[in-house]
């Protein structure tokens, strides 16, 4: 029997559910959508050992964050352990009951607990080699380095510490994935193409996902002064990255007039559903991202207004739609300029310094579109964690060659051989970074 939602719960998934539409057809109700979504069951499962790392708890807190902004509700299973690290938008001290203040503060309908149900859940996400004696319909497991991140069958090896959350970050992602894909794959019996869906939404039994070669040293804390244009889910996942780099420090400038609306939660990382209402940028500077300093700065970066924010920081971070907005920003020059997007299920990412292509060789063409954008609480994450992996790999002098200066990704086939892919970007004749190169 299909369980009705509450409108609030409808505004909070709507942009995820406008994913799902693209599947089933028409006279297919948001409700149904949004049900299959909330019927999903997810465990969280660490032990002391693996739970005792920072990059540990990162996984396991990720994973649960996005696992319910996808709508599933999280079970918990973890020792008494003291938080180790940032972790914004955590609340407190203490592991299991900061994570459940923050579930509980997501979208409606949508839970966390302690321990296990009575029945199976549907899917156990273990860090490492803590153990299971649970019941699940299918249980994966997170391993990670420094830079990657990866899901792994059998019995898992034991966490450490990298000094770098990445590769923690990179394994939460790919387990968001095949929880989204538990709620997906309840709509197979009403989708039109079922092979095309079988083959998007079939389980990863392995897979690893570099954000740097092996050898990268681990990032620096000193972040410096950089500016970022949109305080929406793009950058609050670059920032939800970087805040737990080890000491991580800096100045940043949040350029963004908008306040935060309950369709947001499903994918901005640092909004709270008791933050609904507020400006995304002012809400950014209350949180305490490790000692990063925050300064909100009220305004849409676009060519009318450009000036009123300008000198620009020599490092900016851009998450907008709008394709124009990112050429006015290139049109200021800065030293170095990282770029995510999304569409659909696959995020992008990519850098230009002088030289190297610009963002409006990168992206030459506007897409106006128009209405709301269908996305997904895992594709802006790994579009932000790109992003924030490109400037930390700026920072300590590990930039990636020209050949790799973009980087397309397709998360829920990731171990499909072209689901990630990079590329140079070749400067455009017409364009004026021929003559600023």
């Amino acid at each position: 029997m299909t369980h009705e939602p509450s409108a609030a719960t409808m505004e909070g998934l709507s942009r995820t559910l406008l994913l799902l539409q693209d599947h089933v057809p028409r006279d297919v109700r948001d409700s149904v959508i949004a049900d299959a979504l909330l019927r999903t069951q997810v465990a969280v499962v660490g032990d002391r050992l693996n739970l005792g790392t920072e990059a540990g708890q990162h996984a396991l807190v990720t994973s649960a964050l996005l696992a319910a902004r996808c709508g599933a509700s999280v079970h918990v299973v973890v020792p008494d352990l003291p938080l180790l690290g940032a972790h914004p938008p955590l609340r407190g001290d203490r592991l299991e009951p900061a994570l459940f203040d923050v579930l509980e503060d997501l979208i409606p309908d949508v839970h966390g607990s302690a321990g296990l149900p009575a029945a199976a859940v549907d899917l156990a996400i273990l860090v490492g080699d803590s153990p299971w004696s649970g019941r699940a319909r299918r249980v994966v497991r997170l391993q990670a380095d420094a830079w990657s991140g990866a899901i792994v069958q059998g019995s898992g090896a034991r966490w450490h510490d990298w000094g770098s959350p990445f590769g923690a970050l990179a394994a939460a992602g790919l387990a968001a994935g095949e929880v989204f894909k538990v709620g997906a794959t309840r709509l197979r019996d009403r989708v039109a193409y079922v092979s095309a869906f079988d083959e998007l939404f079939a389980p990863i039994v392995e897979a690893t996902v570099p954000l740097a070669p092996a050898g990268t040293p681990a990032p620096s804390g000193d972040l410096g002064c950089f500016d970022c244009v949109s305080g929406g889910a793009i950058i609050q996942a670059a920032l939800f990255a970087l805040a737990r780099i080890p000491g991580a420090r800096g100045f940043a400038r949040i350029i963004e007039p908008d306040l935060s609306e309950m369709s947001n939660l499903n994918r901005n990382m640092l909004l709270l559903r008791s933050g609904v209402g507020a400006s995304k940028a002012e809400h950014i500077s209350s949180l305490g991202l490790a000692a990063i300093r925050i300064e909100p700065v009220l305004k849409r970066f676009e060519a009318s207004t450009k000036q009123t924010v300008f000198p620009l920081a020599p490092t900016v971070l851009v998450g907008v739609d709008d394709i124009p907005s990112r050429w006015e920003v290139q049109t200021a020059w800065p030293v170095w300029l990282g770029v995510g997007a999304s569409t659909h299920y696959s995020s992008m990412a990519s850098y230009h310094v002088r030289g190297l292509g610009c963002a409006r060789c990168l992206h030459p063409k506007d897409d106006p579109g128009g209405g709301a954008v269908p996305t997904v609480s895992f594709v802006s994450h790994w579009a932000g964690l790109w992003i924030a992996s490109l400037f930390a790999r700026e920072v300590i002098g590990a930039r990636p060659p020209r050949s790799q200066q973009s980087a397309f990704f397709t998360s829920l086939r990731a171990d499909s051989p072209t689901a990630l892919w990079h590329a140079g970007v070749p400067i455009r004749a017409q364009c004026v970074c021929r003559e600023a190169a």
